[in-house]
C-alpha cells in the first residue's frame, strides 16, 4: 500500500511538470523584441554607411565656413551632393533636423576651434518607436573635446541631434555665475522701472486736478449767464401786467364801470 500511494504521488507530480511546460511553450511571440531583430539585421547592413555619413558631416562642418554652411542649407544640398559620395542617410536632401544641427554648430564652433581627430564613432541600436540608431561621435578640438549624437530614424533621415562640448569645472562655475547675475540683474531691473511706474501715478490726480482749476468758462456759458437776470426780470413784468389786467376788469365788472378807469397803484403778494 505504502509503494502504490508513491507511485501515485509520483504520477501526479510529474502531471504537474507536463502541464507547466506545455504553457511555457504556448508563450506568445514578443512584438518588441521582433522589431528589435529587424532593426538590428538592417542595422547590420547600413551601419558602415551611416558612420561614414555622420563622420563626413562632422568633417565637412570643420572645413566649411559659416557663409559656405548657410548658402548649403539654403539650397538644400546634402553632404552627398557636396563630397560627391553616395550615403543612404537623408537621400532626399536637407530636413528640417539636419538645418537644426548646422544652426546648432555654427554657434557651437568658436568654443571648439578646429578639428584635431576623431577618435570614436559607434552606432547603438534604438529602442524608440520610429528611430533605428543613435552615432555617438567622439571627437577632440584645439580647445576641448566634443561628443556628438546623431539620431537616425527608421526612413534613413536624422531625426535629432545633439553637440555636448566638455567644459571644465571652472568653465561651467563661470557660466553658472554669469547666468545667476543675468537673472538677478534682469529682475532688479524690472522691478525699479516698475517701481517708477507707480511712482509716476500719483502725479496724474494732481495734473487733473490743475486742469480743472484752469479751465475757463466757454462764451455761451458766459452769455447765459449774463442774460439770465434781465430775461427773468422780463418775465416776472409780464406776469404782473397780466395779473393787474385780470384784477382791473375784476373790479369794473363788480362795479359796473369800465376798467378803463382804474388805476392798480400797487400789488402785495400773500
Amino acid at each position: 500500500m505504502k509503494n502504490k500511494s508513491i507511485k501515485k504521488f509520483l504520477l501526479l507530480l510529474c502531471t504537474i511538470v507536463c502541464a507547466f511546460s506545455l504553457t511555457a511553450c504556448s508563450d506568445q511571440i514578443s512584438s518588441s523584441k521582433t522589431k528589435e531583430s529587424v532593426k538590428e539585421s538592417n542595422l547590420s547592413i547600413v551601419s558602415d554607411n551611416i558612420t561614414a555619413w555622420a563622420v563626413g558631416v562632422i568633417s565637412y562642418l570643420n572645413d566649411a565656413s559659416d557663409d559656405e554652411i548657410k548658402a548649403d542649407a539654403e539650397s538644400a544640398r546634402g553632404l552627398g551632393d557636396i563630397d560627391g559620395n553616395r550615403y543612404i542617410v537623408n537621400m532626399s536632401g536637407m530636413n528640417v533636423a539636419t538645418v537644426e544641427f548646422y544652426n546648432g554648430w555654427v554657434k557651437t564652433r568658436e568654443d571648439l576651434g578646429r578639428l584635431v581627430s576623431i577618435d570614436n564613432a559607434k552606432v547603438e541600436i534604438s529602442k524608440e518607436t520610429g528611430t533605428l540608431c543613435t552615432i555617438v561621435i567622439n571627437a577632440t578640438y584645439e580647445k576641448r573635446k566634443c561628443d556628438f549624437e546623431l539620431v537616425i530614424d527608421e526612413e534613413y533621415s536624422l531625426s535629432s541631434a545633439a553637440i555636448n562640448p566638455t567644459y571644465t569645472t571652472g568653465e561651467k562655475m563661470q557660466k553658472a555665475a554669469l547666468n545667476t547675475l543675468i537673472g538677478i540683474s534682469t529682475v532688479f531691473i524690472v522691478l525699479i522701472f516698475i517701481s517708477f511706474i507707480i511712482y509716476l501715478l500719483k502725479f496724474v490726480n494732481v495734473i487733473g486736478k490743475k486742469e480743472d482749476k484752469t479751465q475757463e468758462p466757454t462764451k455761451e456759458n458766459s452769455t447765459n449767464t449774463a442774460t439770465n437776470p434781465v430775461i427773468l426780470e422780463e418775465e416776472s413784468e409780464e406776469d404782473d401786467l397780466e395779473l393787474i389786467a385780470v384784477i382791473a376788469a375784476a373790479i369794473a365788472e363788480a362795479e359796473g364801470t369800465s376798467p378803463e378807469g382804474l388805476v392798480v397803484r400797487s400789488i402785495r403778494r400773500r
